[in-house]
């Protein structure tokens, strides 16, 4: 009878171990395959009191991701706005580039505009928008400026014209048959939220997205990272200061106006780069962790990890809705993707 009993009460183990809710993660690597390339990624380096003090919380993060045997990377992606008052992005640029230059040659170094840099695209640090592949051709970089792709997005014909020239890009790596990561570097999300409600911002991203939907339809290995979302909750439905939304997963498009939105299935990888300036909480149970990301690139596949402080942390957390803006228009994305995730590389 005891032994049926203990029978009884593993089973009943079983089951309940297999109700836990699991995370989609990568499967253990059994061979030892060779990276081809390395890039670390962060956005926001503006602090609120000063982007000097951003640099503590950079160097903070730059300990774990060396503890985790990363301690070099081939490019460094920033994703905009590097001062708080808009008026000293020159200094934040430099002084962000001094911190990474242990890990990263200055001229692999890609600097998006933000809307709180009043600098000119092609001076004082930062790449002009366009085509900005590195020489060696390990994976592609294409850069969207906030003049191209604004703040309250009031310039429709600005946007459709770097759509256009999206596409003309693209075009191209599906004609050579590219299969290498591509990087679609941009200040501003794509997704709707309770800032294009209130400001505008994004309510013509179906321009962008439309063009890079296309083109992973079509077999181009696409990454999309941005910034610019870290004050009022504004992603917080989405996961906060971590959102990563894998090809096949769905998103929420403006209709080319404020107020209306549909949903598209993914075709290329989403994801905010990483905040390490600051990042607001106004809702409880939000994850506001200031981190950065890391891609390795092997020949199949990428590898994406995002740490914080504390060591690896959630490529995407569990959404939860922005009450401080009365968001009730859709409901809080609470799936959650730990890291490290593989994106495999389309042939």
């Amino acid at each position: 009878m005891k032994k049926i009993c203990l029978i009884l009460l593993c089973f009943i183990t079983v089951l309940t171990s297999c109700n836990t809710t699991e995370t989609p993660t990568i499967e253990e690597k059994t061979e030892v395959k060779e990276i081809i390339s390395r890039v670390f990624a962060c956005s926001d380096y503006q602090a609120e009191r000063g982007h000097f003090s951003s640099e503590e919380n950079l160097l903070e993060v730059l300990v774990k991701i060396e503890e985790d045997g990363k301690d070099y990377a081939d490019a460094f992606f920033a994703c905009g706005d590097y001062d708080y008052e808009y008026i000293d992005s020159k200094a934040g640029i430099e002084t962000l580039k001094n911190a990474m230059s242990y890990y990263v040659d200055e001229e692999n170094m890609y600097f998006v505009q933000g809307n709180h840099d009043e600098l000119i695209p092609g001076s004082d640090g930062l790449n002009v928008s366009g085509n900005n592949d590195p020489e060696d051709g390990k994976f592609g970089v294409f850069i969207i400026n906030e003049d191209d792709y604004m703040w309250y997005n009031n310039d429709e014909d600005a946007i459709k014209n770097i759509a256009n020239e999206i596409k003309e890009y693209l075009n191209d790596k599906i004609k050579e048959s590219y299969t290498k990561p591509i990087f679609v570097l941009s200040h501003l999300a794509l997704n709707y939220s309770m800032r294009t409600f209130f400001d505008g911002d994004g309510q013509y991203a179906k321009y962008i997205f439309d063009v890079l939907n296309e083109a992973g339809k079509n077999g181009l290995n696409i990454v999309y990272l941005y910034g610019h979302n870290h004050s009022n909750g504004w992603d917080d439905y989405l996961g906060g200061a971590s959102v990563y939304l894998p090809k096949g997963d769905n998103i929420l498009i403006a209709e080319n106006n404020k107020h209306s939105f549909l949903s598209y299935s993914l075709n290329f990888t989403y994801m905010n780069a990483g905040y390490i300036g600051y990042y607001r909480n106004v809702n409880e149970g939000a994850d506001t962790a200031l981190t950065m990301t890391v891609f390795d690139i092997y020949e199949d596949e990428i590898i994406i990890n995002r740490y914080s402080k504390d060591g690896i942390h959630n490529l995407k957390s569990c959404g939860v809705r922005n009450i401080y803006k009365s968001e009730k228009l859709y409901d809080p994305n609470e799936t959650i993707y730990t890291s490290p995730q593989s994106v495999k590389l389309e042939e």
